[in-house]
C-alpha cells in the first residue's frame, strides 16, 4: 500500500523536482561546468547536471603512446551491482564502437555515452514529496549512510604494453532536497567575455556539475 499510495501522490506532482547532491571518493576538481579527474596517462570530465543524472564522460588521453581501453574490463557500478560497457552498450555522440577495444592517439580524446544515473525518486520519512515553495528539507548523508553509491572503472593500457591498469571514479549522493517547481526554477544572469565583449546569459541557481534531478 506504502508503493501504491506514493505512485498516487507522484502522479499528482507534476511540478517539482528531487535533486541530488554529489560526493566523490577520489580527488577532483570541479567548477560549474564539470567535475575532472586527473592522473598521469589520463583525464575525465563529468557533468552530472541532467534529468536523471548524466554519468557520461570525456577520457582525454595525457601521454604521447596510443591509450587502449578495454570495454569488457571497463564497468558502471550502482550500489555495487556491476555491469560492463559491452552489456550496457556503451557508445559515443554518432556511432557504436566496433570490438571490445577502443584506442585514443596522443592527445585525443573519446567521449562515452552512459545509461541514466537513476531513475526513481527517493522517499524519506517526514519529507513531503510534494513540498509547497517555503518548505524545503534539507536530506544529508555520508559515505556510509547515503541511499545511492555509483561509479565508472576503466581498465586501460599504454602503446604495445600488456600492462593494464585500471582507474576508478567512485561516487556518492550526499545531499537530496525536493523542490516546488517555483524552487527549482530560479535563475541569475552571468557574464562571459567573448573577444572584447561581455555577453549575459541566464544560468539556473541550482545547476552544478556535482548535482542532477529528477522532475515528477
Amino acid at each position: 500500500m506504502l508503493f501504491v499510495g506514493l505512485a498516487v501522490m507522484l502522479t499528482a506532482c507534476t511540478t517539482y523536482y528531487q535533486v541530488f547532491q554529489v560526493g566523490t571518493v577520489e580527488t577532483f576538481q570541479q567548477d560549474s561546468r564539470r567535475m575532472v579527474y586527473e592522473d598521469a596517462a589520463c583525464r575525465i570530465t563529468y557533468d552530472l547536471w541532467k534529468d536523471q543524472g548524466d554519468l557520461s564522460f570525456d577520457f582525454y588521453n595525457k601521454t604521447n603512446q596510443t591509450l587502449h581501453l578495454y570495454l569488457n574490463e571497463c564497468f558502471i557500478l550502482k550500489n555495487k551491482q556491476v555491469s560492463d560497457f559491452l552489456q550496457l552498450d556503451i557508445h559515443d555522440r554518432h556511432d557504436r564502437f566496433e570490438g571490445s577495444v577502443v584506442s585514443i592517439p596522443s592527445g585525443g580524446y573519446r567521449h562515452f555515452i552512459c545509461p541514466a544515473i537513476q531513475k526513481e525518486v527517493f522517499e524519506f520519512c517526514h519529507v513531503n514529496v510534494c513540498p509547497s515553495p517555503m518548505e524545503i528539507k534539507v536530506n544529508n548523508f555520508s559515505q556510509d549512510n547515503t541511499p545511492l553509491t555509483f561509479g565508472v572503472y576503466l581498465t586501460y593500457s599504454l602503446g604495445q604494453q600488456s600492462e593494464k591498469k585500471m582507474v576508478k571514479n567512485n561516487f556518492y549522493v550526499n545531499q537530496v532536497v525536493n523542490y516546488h517547481k517555483r524552487n527549482f526554477e530560479q535563475f541569475h544572469n552571468d557574464t562571459v567575455r567573448v573577444c572584447d565583449e561581455e555577453e549575459v546569459f541566464q544560468v539556473q541557481d541550482l545547476k552544478a556539475s556535482n548535482k542532477f534531478y529528477i522532475g515528477y
